[in-house]
């Protein structure tokens, strides 16, 4: 299915002179959304089982409690996203930016995580953390400096 043939219809809501694309609840099984820019949309409910969202733009877009079991979500940005009770099992996160996500209560049992980039993160445990650190996550903890906009020198 193209991403074209995906957005006919689709409601569109105009928020701070841009567009917010609202696909809550639309079923995108199988879906080619390759390098597709959601930044902000509304996908939460939806059905995203087996799409292929290899490099999507997916900052702060809303994807809670979203169905995305086998999807490919490698070398996406999901940055700021909310994927507050998303079902991630089996999904591929390869390469992907998840940095200040919202990950609360999200299933992430048997994704692929190799250089997925964490940090700032709700509802990450310790153990979570570990977990995905051994699967090969990426872990960056914003310091002091970095939220003054000022970078440390050692």
């Amino acid at each position: 299915m193209e991403f074209l043939e995906l957005v006919k219809g689709v409601a569109l809501e105009p928020t701070d002179n841009s567009l917010r694309i609202d696909l809550k609840d639309a079923n995108l099984r199988g879906a080619d959304l390759r390098g597709v820019d959601l930044r902000g949309a509304d996908l939460s409910r939806a059905d995203l089982s087996d799409a292929n969202l290899k490099g999507a733009l997916l900052n702060g877009a809303d994807l809670s409690r979203a169905y995305l079991r086998c999807a490919d979500l490698s070398d996406a940005n999901l940055s700021d996203a909310n994927l507050m009770g998303t079902y991630l099992s089996r999904t591929d996160l390869s390469r992907a930016n998840l940095s200040g996500a919202n990950l609360s209560n999200a299933n992430l049992i048997g994704s692929r995580v190799e250089s997925t980039q964490f940090g700032d993160n709700l509802g990450i445990s310790k153990d979570l953390k570990h977990d995905l650190k051994r699967r090969g996550a990426i872990f960056f903890e914003e310091s002091p400096s970095l939220r003054s906009g000022m970078l440390a020198c050692s």
